[in-house]
């Protein structure tokens, strides 16, 4: 799986959205699925696994961005650290994606079915179909949005979210959450 030459970086950009967004929904939806094979949900439980699975993946995203992508050293920060340094440059769509390889992101969704499997396997709750289909959801959503953030296109009802991230970008303190500050809000790490 692989991405063309660009004709520009914006289509490289918008390619590697698209490729990720494409993978993240079809992986995930198979991992839904076994989920929900696995552990058959009821309504309640698919209703409570979404509303857990949003919550999970904003602490998700807001704990790898401030620990990981923003620790002092290590590939993450260095890789991250393009994605700052070229805010606002014709370089910008390059370093929008969360990933340029599909291998990423089924890793990254793979790595967090693993808390969510051992925890239905542990104690059957009838939530991990719920909570699996919501970061997916969530994934695929962050990155359209964080796209837009950048590149423009946001819809006027999420100026919020393009001011609490480019504050980031600016050097406010905390804002690790791109598009809904939630843990940054909870956390108090938002003014």
């Amino acid at each position: 799986m692989g991405i063309d030459a660009p004709n520009t970086t914006a289509d490289f950009g918008r390619r590697v959205k698209r490729q990720n967004a494409l993978t993240a929904t079809g992986f995930g939806a198979l991992i839904t699925a076994i989920a929900a094979w696995a552990s058959p949900p009821g309504a309640w439980s698919v209703l409570g696994g979404l509303l857990l699975g949003l919550l999970y993946a904003n602490l998700f995203e807001y704990c790898l961005h401030r620990f990981a992508l923003h620790a002092a050293e290590g590939f993450l920060p260095e890789k991250h650290g393009l994605h700052h340094s070229t805010w606002g440059s014709e370089d910008e769509p390059l370093y929008v994606n969360f990933a340029r390889s599909p291998w990423v992101v089924v890793l990254l969704i793979a790595a967090n079915a693993l808390p969510v499997a051992a925890v239905e396997g542990l104690w059957r709750p009838g939530l991990a179909a719920g909570v699996l289909a919501a970061f997916t959801l969530y994934f695929v959503v962050f990155e359209e949005l964080h796209w837009r953030i950048h590149m423009g296109g946001l819809p006027r009802w999420l100026e919020f979210s393009r001011r609490h991230h480019l504050a980031h970008h600016a050097g406010a303190p905390g804002r690790f959450n791109v598009w809904l500050p939630l843990c940054d809000w909870l956390l108090g790490l938002q003014p």
